[in-house]
């Protein structure tokens, strides 16, 4: 997707609340559609909550009306239309039944919210102008590509601390094919010390989708993992059969960061796909003045062939 493309996907009603350009992606295509194949948009991002964007010694660099919520929910809106999913997995959304639920199905999505148990934005309660319930999984497809079978979510392992993780599942039809798929959620436990709970969220997530389906089962898994590739959890979901579409696509290696923020002193970078320059960012990170999370939004085309 070019620069030049991105406000013909942006309905009016969004446009005018949005005062400068988003930061510019390009989206890199090397695929051909050959007869009876058929392309799924699938877009992974991590919107950051609205109760956890707030700047006073949390994102240090960033300026207050960047992340005001009357800012921030048309970005975020924003930048799903100018993805234009099929298939879309959101976490840390706490402005579902605010704004989301509202808006998406506007525009012919079905959606499908899990709360976080104990989830971290309850601890913000007291903040009226950014507390909008908790935090949690968004899944949604488009309805008029996709027919649901079935929906479910689960815990992920507790390890005692506040905000639990979850995963959520879509069971699908692919309308134009027949072909049945699971599309899966997630979010692991964040900060790197916190690697063991990501390793046995892995194994929990893995178990249940040995117990639940076979190998044959068409699974797009999509998640903030919260990890490096270095780490156990990664290379239980290879073991598992799971592929990440990245790599696949960049001669088996990952991209260069998925985050690029500054907390109270500390930069901050994680891995993605092909991202914006710093230059294009800005020098103080994300969120920003041209973009709304901390997180820049992953997007891949899976193909079915027939």
């Amino acid at each position: 997707m070019s620069a030049s493309s991105y406000n013909e996907f942006i309905p009016h009603e969004v446009q005018q609340n949005i005062l400068l350009p988003s930061v510019k992606r390009r989206f890199i295509s090397n695929y051909t559609l050959k007869t009876g194949d058929h392309a799924i948009n699938v877009l992974q991002w991590n919107i950051l909550a609205q109760a956890l964007s707030y700047s006073e010694g949390n994102f240090v660099r960033v300026k207050d009306e960047f992340v005001a919520y009357e800012t921030r929910k048309w970005r975020i809106l924003e930048q799903i239309l100018i993805h234009q999913p099929d298939l879309c997995s959101l976490e840390e959304v706490d402005i579902y039944d605010c704004f989301l639920k509202e808006q998406l199905n506007k525009y012919g999505y079905n959606c499908y919210f899990t709360p976080k148990p104990n989830s971290k934005c309850l601890s913000f309660e007291d903040d009226l102008n950014n507390f909008k319930g908790p935090d949690g999984i968004l899944l949604c497809y488009k309805n008029n590509i996709f027919r649901e079978i079935n929906r479910s979510n689960s815990d992920l392992p507790n390890d005692g601390r506040v905000g639990r993780q979850v995963f959520s599942i879509l069971e699908l039809e692919h309308i134009p094919s027949s072909s049945l798929l699971v599309f899966i959620g997630t979010h692991f436990k964040a900060k790197k010390q916190f690697a063991l709970s990501r390793t046995n969220q892995a194994n929990a997530l893995v178990d249940f989708l040995n117990k639940t389906y076979t190998t044959k089962t068409n699974i797009i898994l999509a998640g903030d993992f919260n990890g490096e590739t270095d780490e156990p959890f990664y290379e239980i979901l290879l073991k598992a059969g799971f592929h990440s579409a990245y790599r696949v696509l960049m001669n088996n290696h990952e991209p260069s960061y998925t985050t690029w923020k500054f907390k109270s002193r500390e930069e901050i970078r994680e891995k993605e796909e092909k991202l914006p320059t710093k230059t294009d960012i800005g020098p103080d990170g994300l969120p920003s003045a041209n973009y709304p999370s901390d997180h820049v939004a992953l997007q891949s085309i899976f193909l079915i062939r027939t």
